[in-house]
């Protein structure tokens, strides 16, 4: 199956290094991957072949790296299966993906 992951992640370095380097770890290769950064802001997309379990895995270890606001997971098929709304402690409390930023 496809996977689609939609990432809202703080605007740093090595962002992207540190993302590709978590699907390296579970032996998978990325599709497709799309970066699109908004002053502060960095949106992610990034498509990948697995089956739902591993895709799962993978979503609940996007949100251990520090700059993760939010990581959606969907598959091509079926839609929204899985939306983390689940705070990430290390993102800045005042970081509003969904606002303009200063």
């Amino acid at each position: 199956m496809v996977f689609m992951y939609r990432i809202t992640a703080v605007a740093r370095p090595r962002l992207i290094m540190r993302l590709a380097q978590i699907y390296d770890q579970q032996l998978l290769e990325i599709d497709r991957l799309s970066v699109v950064r908004d002053r502060d802001v960095t949106a992610v997309r990034i498509e990948v072949r697995c089956d739902e379990y591993l895709a799962h895995r993978v979503h609940a270890k996007l949100y251990r790296l520090s700059d993760i606001v939010h990581v959606e997971l969907s598959n091509a098929e079926s839609g929204v299966i899985s939306e983390g709304d689940i705070p990430n402690p290390n993102a800045p409390s005042q970081f509003d993906p969904m606002t303009p930023q200063p």
